[in-house]
């Protein structure tokens, strides 16, 4: 019988925890005082972006991998990955003497290219879509008599990330609703088996992005079409297709399904940075945004499973952007100013003098409202003070200055 064949129950998560026990790491669980104050309840965060590789992943990628026979080790394992399975499975096959060969399109970003290669599996660059990527570790597995190991459809794996669920139930007894990450579903399902074995009341509740929510639109009986090329930032849980063995177990755990924003899921990002101090992925962050945007489904004592931390610095950047000014801490406004020395000058002093700085300025002679003695100057400022957008803005007009609101309509 294979590892995918087998039925995932208590007694499977128990045997699995043991035998990866002393290789992953117990990650923490906390209540974090700001982000309950915030959201009016109690959070809890279990951390598994602690993981060596930032994720979740290396529970079942160790577990599966502890199952094989001596001779599957000797001709080695494959997997089809861009994220955070390749480079878990690519670390445990390293720590156990394993060959690994990790099969990722050719659209995978640099960046995880290199994470991954930096374990020394053999990395294959191979289709630019996930069914020619799969067609492609089919005809290796079958050529070369690999195993496969499969990121979530796989009850070793389901088992392993159970161990999960074993743990929140150790450090908090009385945890009253867990929220977790939903992509293909091996996470929620190995969870949910072991919560609802030992505590049933307890709460499982699913998020997924509303840009890829086959689990949610299966939950809720209710239709979803994928669009061609959709990208999302929680790319962790861009999952077209629920997994054969995990969709039954997921309705089975699963007590509700939320589905959250793609800017949602960018201000939970950037929370865990501001508040939190660390860097979280989109994936990771779902679960907060749920319960921000989903307040109802934060019941008591509520852990909101943070999957993994494995996101471009790049990426990173754009969003702290994006969240500040979606937040206004970032705000732009026009100024019309005399096209004479000394006027752009005092309006960057008047602005300064009130605790704010100037990320940007455009002196644009040749737009807008310019005349022959007057140009319209659009600046970027970082509220630092105890102004918002509106208060600065008055400010500035009783210092007389000719200044509006491009983001607001004109009266």
């Amino acid at each position: 019988m294979s590892s995918s064949d087998q039925s995932v129950d208590l007694n499977l998560i128990k045997q699995v925890r043991e035998h990866i026990r002393p290789h992953i790491v117990q990650t923490p669980l906390y209540r974090s005082t700001t982000l309950s104050e915030m959201l009016n309840g109690d959070i809890y965060l279990k951390l598994e972006n602690f993981q060596f590789t930032s994720s979740f992943k290396e529970r079942g990628a160790r577990a599966r991998l502890n199952s094989l026979t001596n001779e599957q080790r000797a001709k080695g394992v494959i997997a089809m990955s861009a994220g955070n399975h390749a480079q878990a499975l690519a670390y445990h096959a390293r720590q156990m003497g394993v060959h690994a060969t990790i099969v990722m399109p050719r659209t995978t970003p640099v960046a995880k290219i290199d994470q991954t290669r930096y374990f020394q599996p053999e990395v294959v660059l191979h289709g630019a879509s996930f069914d020619e990527t799969i067609e492609y570790v089919e005809e290796r597995r079958v050529k070369d008599d690999l195993t496969l190991i499969h990121p979530f459809d796989d009850s070793t794996v389901v088992a392993g990330q159970g161990s999960a669920g074993l743990e929140i139930l150790e450090q908090l007894p009385d945890v009253d609703t867990v929220v977790v990450p939903v992509g293909g579903g091996g996470l929620i399902s190995g969870i949910g088996l072991a919560i609802k074995s030992l505590k049933p009341s307890v709460r499982v509740v699913g998020v997924q992005s509303a840009h890829y929510c086959p689990v949610y639109s299966k939950f809720k009986q209710e239709p979803w079409t994928s669009e061609r090329n959709q990208l999302s930032i929680a790319e962790g849980i861009a999952v077209k297709r629920p997994g054969k063995l995990t969709m039954p177990i997921l309705e089975r755990v699963v007590d509700d399904m939320v589905v959250v924003s793609e800017s949602s899921i960018e201000t939970a990002m950037f929370r865990f940075l501001d508040i939190e101090k660390f860097l979280v992925e989109g994936a990771g962050a779902a679960s907060l945004a749920a319960v921000d945007t989903n307040p109802d489904i934060a019941k008591g004592n509520t852990v909101c499973v943070v999957s993994g931390g494995n996101v471009d610095p790049a990426v990173v950047a754009d969003i702290i952007q994006r969240t500040m000014v979606r937040t206004q801490r970032i705000v732009r406004l026009h100024s019309t100013v005399q096209d004479i020395p000394g006027s752009l000058s005092k309006l960057t002093n008047d602005i300064s003098n009130t605790d704010s700085n100037i990320v940007d300025i455009y002196h644009r002679r040749s737009f807008g409202s310019s005349t022959l003695d007057a140009t319209v100057v659009e600046v970027i400022v970082q509220l630092r003070g105890e102004d918002d957008k509106a208060s600065l803005i008055k400010k500035l007009r009783e210092l007389g200055h000719t200044v509006s609101d491009p983001d607001q309509p004109a009266t």
